[in-house]
């Protein structure tokens, strides 16, 4: 038996889309309780993240806030069309402190797709490192290179 191949990629659409169908919003999925998004308590949100989802990484700017923001990621799968075979794909999201609303927020920052055979617990690991990795250093809609750059980022895994 061989060493399982894979091949990580962008997601074929954008990172909210991918965030609202890991969450249930779009897709097969449960969908999420109203508020599911917006607490004041931190563990009532993680308590509601998908069952699949480990923390990353936390990240903390002190330019722009005193809290750090918790990354995690999750697998998701959409089933093609045309083949029927499903695609695994992740969400990278964080749940950060928003001073102007004094809530704690689920952000959605990054996704990717892969291609593999089958899923494998590992590639939660290998999404995330290759998420984090791509967005620090090409940035993102939510921050640039400069934002990681002047931060401190924890990998956790």
């Amino acid at each position: 038996m061989g060493k399982e191949t894979y091949l990580i990629e962008e997601y074929w659409h954008d990172e909210v889309t991918a965030y609202c169908t890991a969450f249930g919003i779009l897709g097969e999925r449960e969908e999420p309780k109203e508020g599911f998004d917006q607490s004041t308590d931190f563990n009532h949100l993680e308590s509601s993240l998908p069952p699949d989802t480990i923390q990353v990484a936390t990240f903390l700017n002190k330019e722009y806030s005193t809290k750090k923001i918790y990354f995690y990621v999750c697998l998701f799968t959409e089933k093609n069309s045309k083949t029927h075979q499903e695609k695994y794909s992740y969400s990278l999201f964080s749940i950060r402190w928003e001073d102007s609303i004094s809530l704690w927020e689920l952000i959605p920052w990054y996704s990717c797709s892969v291609k593999s055979e089958q899923p494998q617990p590992s590639l939660h690991k290998e999404a995330a490192n290759w998420m984090i990795k791509t967005m620090t250093t090409d940035g993102c809609l939510i921050a640039t290179v400069e934002d990681f750059k002047k931060g401190k980022l924890e990998i956790l895994i």
